[in-house]
C-alpha cells in the first residue's frame, strides 16, 4: 500500500475541532437568514404603507392638527392646534418659544395675510409670506412640501406592528425623516431625524408623526415632537378675525 504524505495528514483532535467548528457555524447560517428575510419584509410592509399613505393624504383638501413637544427639543414652535386648508388658510393657536418664554398666540392664515394675537394686545397682520419663517401654513396639505411628501421620501422605512391611536387601529412604521420634508411640518430643522408614523389602517390616511430632535451642537436639551391629525376634510370656514 502506498504511503501517505505527511504533509496531507492531520491529528485526530484537529479533524474533530473542524468539525465541531463547522457544526456551530452550520447553525447561525438559518438565524442570520431569517433575520434578513424579517428585515426585508418590514421594509416591504412598511414602504408599501406608506406609498398607500401618500396618495391618501395628497386627496385630502382638510385636516386639524395638533402639535406637542416632549422634553425640551430645540425647536421655536413648542405646540399647536389648527384647522387647516389645502390652500393654506387656516385658524387657531400656535405656542412659539420667545426669550425662554412659552407664549401661545392665537393665529388665523387668510389669503395673503397672517393674523396674529398674543395674550396681550389685538390683532395684528403680517404677509402671510413673512410669518411663514414662525409657521407655514401652507406647507402641510401641499403635496410638493407637507405630508405627501414625508411619506414619499422617508428613508429606511420599517413596519413595527399595530398600535391604537385616538382609539383606532394604526399601522407603525419606523423610519428616517429627511430634514426638506419634516421641516414643512416642523419649522427650524436642519437635519434628518429619527422617528414613527402612524397610519390608519380604516383609510391609510397619516394620523401621527413623531419626530426625535437631538441636543443642538453647541450643547443643549433633546427632545421630540409629536403631531396628531384628525378631522380629515371637515367643512371648515376660515374668516378674519373682528
Amino acid at each position: 500500500m502506498p504511503k501517505l504524505r505527511g504533509r496531507w495528514l492531520l491529528p485526530v483532535h484537529a479533524v474533530f475541532a473542524l468539525v465541531v467548528v463547522s457544526a456551530c457555524g452550520g447553525d447561525d447560517e438559518p438565524e442570520k437568514s431569517s433575520g434578513k428575510a424579517s428585515d426585508l419584509k418590514a421594509q416591504q410592509q412598511g414602504q408599501a404603507t406608506l406609498q398607500r399613505a401618500s396618495v391618501a393624504m395628497g386627496k385630502v383638501q382638510s385636516v386639524s392638527f395638533r402639535l406637542a413637544t416632549e422634553g425640551k427639543p430645540s425647536i421655536m414652535v413648542k405646540g399647536g392646534d389648527l384647522k387647516l386648508l389645502r390652500n393654506g388658510d387656516a385658524e387657531g393657536t400656535l405656542t412659539i418659544e420667545q426669550s425662554g418664554q412659552a407664549v401661545e398666540m392665537k393665529v388665523v392664515a387668510l389669503g395673503n395675510n397672517f393674523h396674529l394675537k398674543a395674550v396681550t394686545g389685538g390683532w395684528r397682520t403680517l404677509p402671510k409670506a413673512a410669518a411663514s419663517m414662525m409657521y407655514d401654513t401652507s406647507a402641510v396639505l401641499d403635496p410638493e412640501r407637507g405630508i405627501a411628501k414625508l411619506l414619499t421620501t422617508v428613508k429606511a422605512p420599517a413596519a413595527q406592528g399595530s398600535e391604537k391611536v385616538a382609539g383606532k387601529d394604526a399601522e407603525k412604521v419606523s423610519a428616517t425623516l429627511p430634514k426638506d420634508a419634516i421641516g414643512g411640518l416642523i419649522p427650524g430643522i436642519d437635519s434628518d431625524l429619527p422617528g414613527q408614523v402612524w397610519i390608519s389602517k380604516a383609510d391609510s390616511r397619516l394620523v401621527k408623526v413623531k419626530a426625535e430632535i437631538p441636543p443642538p451642537a453647541g450643547g443643549g436639551d433633546k427632545g421630540s415632537v409629536i403631531i396628531d391629525f384628525t378631522e380629515f376634510d371637515a367643512p371648515y370656514k376660515i374668516s378674519a378675525p373682528k
